[in-house]
């Protein structure tokens, strides 16, 4: 047979648990009482739950292990079981109330009824004066009117409060390790990074010169020994000095084999420019084997060796270039945290100072030539700023606290915050400035007091009592219903409040 099974929770009651069993169309209903909290331990409980569970067609039982409610639920005839298996498979008896009500229903039907061999006659009506008849219809109808009078009136009445504007000025410092906002005016100090990028050129004005033709020249070997002594070609030859100058010879050849014997040979310089123009007797200097047993020197100067000039940046041009690729990617960074934050945001960071250079390059490097200096470079920079929705937070928060009692109420819709001295920073890390503060008030509308002093009062003076007691922009709109009614209703809850907008 099928059973609905109830668990019951520690706050049920007698009505919950019938809310409960609406939903039950078995013929069997099992209550399950909770293992924590004592509920439904009286017997009058038990028994209308049984009362209530019979006339719906279903049979009702328990499961508890709570004594008290054994004991109430054996005096009132109603099966207690110990678990859901045993409820599942053990037959049901029939309750002692079920016996008693059958045996009553038995014996209703097999009585017999008795009929009365005589008739009561009613006894006639005590006929009341006529006067008296009056004065009672009379009585009857003054009380309808008094309590039409009190019920069927009704009153609308329009309020517009007067609104009082308000300012306050508040010092306001932020802290970039600050995350709660207090009512002393410190809000977080938020950090905000940046990283722009660019590239950027400037026409050389400098230049360099650059080799372009060899110096040549004439030497003379001269013999310091008795052999002959060949002087192969490409010899080199060099100044002395701690930077010598080096020439070659271009054709080689023999001395004559005496002492003393000389051989005259072209030279040239071994790099071009002209650094190879020397004055006579400068090339003294033999890298040859055989240069021990020789001497040699140029009887005249080398000549030929030329420069050519080719643009190039000078140290004018890198400064030149650097302030100006500084003041691109500072406004670059500006325009983007200019994005990055609304307009009713606090900046605190007046001044942008590189956080973080991460590339700087220049092309050519260092004094090389190039008809164009080129500079690729990339900063990171860090700034503060405070949130406009902190400050605003803080503002909600000084103005409510301005309001201890109930005689006014700020529109906190009204607040307005505007910055009146830039931020300074002090310390180390710290931001310290200004905001002015302005919002509007109402006073409290309260309907209590407001229907207590116009209750039974003719419109005009109601009106006149409102004017005196609030702060209204205005006059009150009364509208009475119906609209001859003279007095406003003496029910409060026939008076309807209704605040207006400005």
């Amino acid at each position: 047979m099928k059973t609905q099974i109830i668990q019951l929770e520690a706050h049920d009651d007698t009505l919950s648990v019938r809310d409960k069993m609406d939903w039950s169309q078995t013929p069997r209903v099992l209550l399950i009482w909770p293992e924590k909290g004592k509920v439904l331990r009286a017997r009058l409980d038990l028994i209308l739950l049984e009362r209530y569970c019979s006339a719906h067609g279903s049979q009702l039982a328990l499961l508890t292990t709570d004594k008290e409610v054994i004991f109430q639920a054996g005096q009132a005839g109603i099966p207690v079981f110990h678990s859901r298996k045993e409820a599942q498979f053990q037959p049901w008896g029939k309750s002692f109330r079920e016996f008693q009500r059958q045996d009553l229903e038995n014996y209703a039907a097999n009585r017999v009824p008795v009929v009365p061999f005589e008739r009561e006659v009613p006894q006639s009506r005590k006929e009341y004066p006529r006067w008296i008849r009056i004065s009672i219809f009379t009585a009857g109808i003054l009380a309808i009117l008094t309590l039409a009078a009190f019920l069927l009136p009704s009153a609308e009445i329009t309020l517009l409060p007067q609104y009082n504007q308000h300012t306050l000025s508040i010092p306001v410092q932020a802290q970039p390790d600050r995350v709660q906002i207090t009512l002393s005016g410190v809000v977080p100090a938020r950090e905000l990074m940046v990283l722009v990028e660019d590239q950027l050129s400037t026409p050389s004005t400098g230049s360099v010169p650059i080799p372009a033709e060899y110096a040549r020249g004439e030497v003379v070997f001269t013999n310091l020994s008795q052999d002959e002594i060949t002087i192969p070609p490409e010899t080199i030859l060099s100044t002395a000095g701690e930077k010598p100058i080096l020439f070659r010879t271009l054709t080689g050849g023999s001395t004559p084999p005496e002492q003393g014997g000389q051989i005259i040979l072209e030279v040239e310089a071994y790099l071009p420019g002209e650094s190879g123009n020397i004055p006579a007797n400068q090339i003294t200097k033999i890298n040859f084997e055989a240069g021990a047993e020789l001497t040699v020197t140029n009887p005249s100067p080398t000549e030929g060796g030329s420069d050519i000039q080719i643009p190039a940046p000078t140290l004018v041009d890198r400064l030149k270039l650097a302030r100006e690729m500084d003041q691109l990617l500072e406004n670059q960074a500006r325009e983007e945290i200019a994005q990055s934050i609304t307009e009713e945001d606090v900046l605190l960071t007046t001044r942008l100072n590189e956080f973080e250079l991460v590339k700087e390059e220049y092309s050519p490097q260092d004094a090389g030539p190039g008809e164009l200096l080129w500079l690729d470079k990339s900063v990171q920079y860090l700034v503060h700023y405070a949130a406009a929705e902190d400050i605003y937070q803080l503002a909600s928060d000084l103005v409510k606290a301005q309001y201890q009692d109930d005689s006014d109420i700020p529109a906190l819709d009204s607040i307005q915050v505007q910055v009146t001295s830039p931020p300074v920073r002090k310390g180390s890390e710290n931001y310290h400035w200004e905001v002015q503060v302005s919002w509007l008030d109402q006073q409290t509308l309260s309907r209590g007091y407001i229907s207590q002093w116009i209750t039974g009062h003719p419109a005009t003076e109601a009106e006149q009592i409102l004017l005196e007691k609030l702060d209204l922009e205005g006059s009150p709109q009364i509208i009475l219903k119906p609209s001859w009614w003279p007095r406003i209703p003496w029910l409060p809850i026939r008076i309807q409040i209704i605040q207006g907008e400005n």
